[in-house]
């Protein structure tokens, strides 16, 4: 069974371990990229799912139009891509919004892949 992962889920679930693990409130689309592949091998392997992810440019456009209450995007950075920032001030309603919003609709294979150890050391965080 084919699985969509957009790029607003693999932004909102990095954002989620980033800011409770190493309380950082960004991510870079490089990190994005590399964190979503990682999920979508944990999905493919221990699940025997076929996932597809959607990152391009106008996925990216999308996320920003559709969930401007959730992320914020610096364009700055030079080449290093852009940054996604999670809006909001205090940390732990960040999480809560990010949660509610976009893991308590989510399968629970692709929450385990979300959270697995492997795809949580691209972002260098652990369990």
């Amino acid at each position: 069974m084919c699985t969509f992962i957009g790029i607003e889920s693999v932004a909102a679930n990095a954002l989620i371990e980033l800011l409770e693990k190493r309380n950082e409130r960004e991510v870079s689309f490089d990190m994005i990229v590399r964190y979503g592949t990682r999920v979508a091998r944990v999905l493919q392997e221990s699940f025997n799912e076929e996932p597809i992810l959607l990152l391009s440019r106008k996925y990216q456009i999308n996320m920003i139009e559709n969930y401007s209450d959730f992320f914020e995007v610096d364009l700055s950075s030079g080449g290093q891509g852009a940054l996604f920032r999670s809006k909001g001030e205090d940390k732990q309603k960040i999480i809560e919004a990010l949660t509610k919003n976009f893991r308590c609709t989510m399968g629970i294979q692709l929450l385990k892949a979300f959270m697995s150890v492997d795809a949580l050391h691209e972002l260098g965080v652990s369990v």
